[in-house]
């Protein structure tokens, strides 16, 4: 390669004089940089939207839930209103396993477990989102493993649930898809 040439003539890469030496300069283009960093941009503010998204459905998720069983609570307090209470939670020990306060107290449970459950995916994902500026492609991954792992438990427990808001999963797993994809692809040129 002579001194004066611009570019590399075997590989085009681009060098710059430097007392008297080649130096060669940052082989990645910038706009491959520019497209990896806009990317990943654009994954972080899916993990936002997931954080967001998480915690405003846990909140509409608790008020429906809270709803229906306050109002199932009401339903058998006024079918049962004729019984003599011990008699009532014999019964319901019968059936449920549990005295009729206990299973009162076991359904407002869980519907405040789904709410404090939903709170803390919302802060874990907003804390990935924060991590993805360090470490897109780990919090990618890391974050599309959770909202799978989220999907398969909501299913075993509750199987109905697997084709609830399909689209919305879809979009969400092939947005994680494209973080992790991003993530990668700034993690190569990072390391070219």
């Amino acid at each position: 390669m002579d001194e004066g040439e611009k570019f590399c003539t075997k590989c085009g890469v681009g060098v710059a004089m430097s007392a008297g030496e080649l130096v060669a300069q940052d082989p990645v283009p910038s706009l491959a940089r520019l497209s990896a960093s806009s990317s990943m941009g654009t994954a972080r503010k899916w993990l936002l939207a997931i954080s967001i998204i998480t915690l405003l459905s846990g909140f509409v998720f608790y008020a429906i839930n809270n709803s229906d069983v306050e109002k199932q609570i009401r339903e058998v307090e006024a079918a049962t209103a004729s019984l003599d209470p011990e008699m009532r939670d014999a019964m319901m020990k019968e059936q449920t396993g549990m005295t009729f306060q206990e299973a009162i107290d076991h359904d407002r449970g869980m519907v405040k477990l789904l709410l404090v459950t939903n709170i803390g995916l919302s802060v874990v994902y907003f804390g990935l989102w924060i991590w993805a500026k360090r470490k897109p492609f780990t919090a990618a991954v890391i974050a599309l493993l959770l909202f799978l792992t989220v999907i398969v438990v909501n299913a075993v427990i509750e199987p109905k649930t697997l084709p609830q808001g399909i689209i919305v999963k879809i979009l969400f797993i092939a947005a994680l898809a494209k973080a992790i994809s991003a993530g990668n692809e700034e993690r190569r040129l990072a390391g070219a």
